[in-house]
């Protein structure tokens, strides 16, 4: 089932300490973690919310608003029995392709996430999401598999959540065709930890 967004709270504390106070509330393991470019760095040392995100060769480093959003959306993962993913990208210094403006990655405030794991399943972004599905009105569409569908599901869930400000797929370009780009705003430009608007997609 769809999980409609929630709509916006009272206004977000903007001090750093009380994105911090969130994490301690949903009880995620962390440190602080200093890097170029990341307002308020940390870096997980387990689950957010249940759900293990993983890379082959970098630790999870990032701004504490994305740690937030993420842990949050978790409940979306859990809907459809996903319990890891895998990132390939998350605090990394580079610009956007073909500009000379910095990724949000290179602040920690998106992460690429590839693929998404259950007890005895996986879902590949390259391999399992179909294009081109649902439209204003129905965000789903159509799917073909129940592969397609639980991704579909998942990225329209993403999109309305208000969590992210970003979220893009392998329709948005070329350079998506392998992952769900998942992007946050700095802590001291949300004004509610769920905004009432969905992400750009």
């Amino acid at each position: 089932m769809l999980v409609v967004a929630a709509t916006s709270v009272a206004r977000a504390d903007p001090r750093p300490e009380a994105c911090l106070a969130e994490l301690d509330a949903r009880h995620v393991a962390y440190r602080r973690a200093t890097r170029p470019g990341i307002a308020i760095g940390v870096e997980i040392l387990g689950p957010l919310g249940g759900v293990q995100l993983q890379a082959d060769d970098q630790p999870l480093v990032i701004d504490c608003s994305l740690a937030v959003s993420l842990v949050e959306a978790s409940r979306y993962f859990a809907a459809i029995a996903v319990d890891r993913a895998h990132f390939v990208s998350a605090y990394a210094r580079r610009n956007v392709h073909g500009t000379n403006i910095p990724s949000k990655h290179s602040y920690g405030l998106a992460i690429d996430i590839s693929s998404f794991s259950g007890a005895d399943f996986t879902l590949r972004v390259d391999r399992d999401y179909e294009s081109g599905l649902g439209d204003e009105m129905d965000c789903i569409g159509d799917p073909t598999t129940r592969e397609a569908a639980a991704l579909k599901t998942l990225q329209c869930e993403l999109v309305r959540s208000g969590l992210f400000h970003l979220v893009l797929s392998p329709d948005y370009d070329e350079f998506h065709r392998d992952h769900f780009h998942l992007e946050a705003l700095p802590w001291r430009d949300r004004a509610a930890l769920r905004s009432s608007l969905p992400a750009i997609h």
